[in-house]
């Protein structure tokens, strides 16, 4: 069991290493990421964020970042997988119901579950219709990144009858869930981001957890900050694939790219105007860097505030989370556009696959428009309102 930052960093680059052996063939192959999510369960990187006293890690949300980074590197769709796996198995905890919460907790231990979720909130909602002490789900979801390999869904559902909003967690492997596989943009090729449908499925009362208190009569601070969670995940997602792509092109010129003829030096690695792009980029990157990094500590201290946390300050922390993904979105598709300005012509054979790097960027970018988000800090800036809690901010 990982019980240290130390052990878990070490377990997280050797499976960046081996991500990073077949990339490109994976990528080109597109298919569903079973192999993917059990070498990372055989790692023991599954468990982390869980308590040390049910089994777990013990380790808190800042060094779990730390550990993503190099698969983000490396495998932007696995390191994908892996920070909405943690991310929908704590967000549990933030229900009505703890003891339940710990219990699924002591069970991804024991079972190493992996978790997916259906959580998409363009699509109509799931309906919940009462069954016993548990309930029938029946619906479906898009973009339900994870879902086709993972052990335990997380989603919610409005109970028939009575509009009541209850968070629920849905085996996947029971009866009447539908993995249609049907994942096939152009990036992203392997965060399992494909739909999911429930035909009646059975949710025991064990995996109940009460009400969603997100937004609306149930809203609270401290239970919302699973949307925030989500949105920082993303600005390092974007931070880890400018860095990737940088440190691919950066390999490739040190080995294989020419000077130009009329550069007047003899080696790439003299060539001003790349040296000069690169600094660009690089600066670029480690400053989007430093915005999201602001933005976890935030988030971290949030967490310790527990259910003591404010409307201003949860309103505080969506601003630089907001800030953090205005800049690292920019940042992104610009570093792995102008990447290619280091490699030269030769580099864009698709036997490199190094145009992943923008196909990531281009299609994880898209998840919510940044716009609206540039718009939420501006009217912050001029008149002090924070975002208005939503299923995105």
């Amino acid at each position: 069991m990982i019980t240290s930052e130390a052990e878990a960093l070490a377990a997280a680059r050797a499976v960046a290493a081996k991500l990073r052996e077949d990339i490109v063939s994976r990528d080109a192959a597109n298919e569903n990421p079973t192999a993917e999510v059990q070498m990372i369960r055989e790692a023991g990187l599954l468990p982390l964020l869980i308590p040390a006293e049910l089994g777990g890690g013990g380790l808190d949300w800042p060094a779990v970042l730390r550990v993503l980074r190099p698969i983000l590197r490396a495998d932007a769709s696995i390191g994908h997988l892996l920070a909405y796996h943690y991310v929908n198995s704590w967000r549990i905890v933030l229900n009505d119901d703890h003891d339940a919460a710990r219990q699924l907790w002591a069970d991804t231990v024991h079972h190493r579950w992996f978790w997916g979720g259906a959580g998409n909130p363009r699509d109509e909602g799931l309906v919940l219709r009462p069954d016993g002490d548990g309930y029938r789900v029946t619906g479906r979801k898009f973009f339900a990144t994870g879902a086709s390999v993972a052990d335990r869904i997380t989603a919610t559902g409005t109970v028939e009858g009575t509009g009541e909003r209850i968070a629920i967690v849905i085996d996947g492997s029971a009866e009447g869930v539908r993995h249609p596989l049907d994942w096939q943009n152009m990036g992203q090729r392997l965060s399992a981001s494909g739909s999911v449908g429930f035909d009646d499925v059975h949710i025991p009362a064990a995996s109940v957890l009460g009400r969603s208190e997100q937004e609306g009569a149930d809203y609270r601070p401290s239970g919302s900050l699973s949307i925030l969670f989500f949105q920082l995940l993303l600005s390092h997602l974007h931070v880890g694939i400018a860095e990737g792509a940088l440190e691919t092109a950066s390999e490739y010129a040190r080995t294989a790219t020419r000077p130009w003829p009329t550069s007047g030096v003899d080696s790439a690695l003299k060539d001003p105007y790349i040296l000069g792009t690169l600094g660009e980029l690089v600066a670029a990157t480690r400053a989007s860097d430093a915005l999201v990094w602001r933005a976890s500590g935030l988030a971290a201290a949030a967490l310790e505030r527990g259910t003591d946390l404010t409307d201003a300050e949860r309103g505080e922390l969506a601003i630089e989370i907001v800030a953090a993904k205005v800049d690292s979105t920019r940042t992104v598709l610009d570093v792995t556009s102008r990447a290619f300005e280091l490699t030269g012509a030769r580099a864009t054979s698709s036997s490199h696959g190094f145009d992943r790097f923008w196909r990531n960027a281009r299609t994880i970018t898209l998840h919510d428009p940044v716009a609206y988000k540039s718009r939420e800090l501006g009217e912050y800036a001029l008149t002090g309102a924070h975002p208005t809690p939503s299923k995105y901010s």
